[in-house]
């Protein structure tokens, strides 16, 4: 599945200088006042996508953040002690003071494809607990089976949901369990993100939305949250700094069993055991491919035969157990049960 968002980024860094002076002064929608200085400190649990609600109006607007702040390399990942800009920085003579936080330097980047993009959405998520949203979609008044953006939709919310008329929350479905293709081992709960939609009012543990997004069909019963999240990652490569290897054990969509170039794989190696996002596996086979056996199980290995690589990824997502990689090479179909390895380039 491609997902290239570069024409959007662009525009976002374009017109976020002009869009932030007027926004950031707002007070109205509930938009709060900047702190002394547009400096925000990170708290736990804040992210790029509520300080963008927070302070913007629009939690959209985090591309915009990121783009001010040149410091974050990854918008997926700030920590607290951290400080994010909400306005472009001041010249060097007038900008205030401020500790640097006490966070080791990011690995040195490596040049680009022209042909990568720049963001892309993963619509598979694969966590160690089931994602639990605050609410799920009750009814609608739409006469269709498979709801579509423009679409309103009644949510029946839980009772601790602080959720609040004008924020963007993703709409996803439960897939169940994923285990290791080859050793049958447990590697997390799969969701899957179907959408997004816009809470326009609220009374009690009722709400109405609007659908805004629909990448596939949206139906009765599927699940709004988690507050805060997104679901768009920024594509980067950088050196890798061990060696590693592992299987291939999922393709995105997980109905498809096989993934060509940009679409994305999960591999059974994550932040447990040092992946970072940047980091490049290449998938590897060893096989004769004209063998009857090889035809059959493309992921069929012969122990005789030397060892190729047929491909290679980029990490674009991690937790703890899988990481979401995009394929940017292949001259074979990739398969659940291949070879993957890290190689070091430090």
């Amino acid at each position: 599945m491609k997902h290239c968002l570069g024409a959007f980024f662009i525009g976002i860094l374009l017109s976020f200088s002009v869009q932030a002076q007027n926004t950031f002064s707002s007070q109205e929608g509930g938009v709060q006042t900047l702190p002394e200085g547009g400096i925000h400190k990170v708290a736990e649990g804040d992210t790029l996508w509520s300080l963008a609600e927070t302070y913007l109006g629009d939690s959209a607007e985090w591309l915009g953040l990121w783009a001010a702040n040149e410091q974050i390399e990854n918008p997926n990942w700030i920590y607290p002690g951290e400080v994010v800009y909400l306005k472009p920085p001041l010249p060097a003579d007038e900008s205030p003071v401020v500790e640097p936080p006490n966070t080791p330097q990011p690995n040195r980047l490596i040049e680009r494809p022209a042909d990568l993009p720049s963001l892309i959405a993963v619509d598979t998520l694969i966590t160690p607990e089931p994602i639990e949203g605050w609410g799920s979609i009750e009814s609608s008044i739409s006469q269709s089976e498979m709801l579509s953006p423009l679409d309103d939709i009644h949510i029946k919310l839980k009772q601790e949901s602080r959720a609040q008329a004008g924020e963007t929350f993703l709409i996803f479905r439960k897939q169940g369990k994923l285990k290791h293709p080859k050793t049958g081992e447990f590697l997390g709960h799969v969701s899957t993100v179907v959408g997004a939609a816009r809470l326009y009012s609220r009374e009690g543990q009722h709400a109405m939305a609007k659908i805004i997004r629909a990448n596939a069909e949206v139906l009765r019963g599927d699940m709004l949250g988690p507050m805060g999240e997104s679901n768009i990652r920024p594509v980067y490569m950088r050196k890798n700094e061990k060696n590693m290897e592992g299987w291939v054990v999922a393709t995105e969509p997980l109905a498809s069993t096989m993934a060509g170039i940009q679409y994305l794989i999960f591999v059974d190696k994550g932040a447990a055991d040092g992946v970072v996002p940047g980091n490049r596996f290449h998938i590897m086979r060893q096989q004769d491919g004209l063998s009857l056996q090889t035809v059959l199980s493309p992921a069929t290995t012969d122990e005789e035969l030397p060892k190729q690589a047929i491909g290679f990824c980029t990490i674009i997502d991690v937790k703890s157990k899988v990481s979401c990689c995009l394929l940017i090479h292949a001259s074979r179909e990739i398969v659940p049960g291949d070879k993957v390895e890290m190689r070091n380039e430090s």
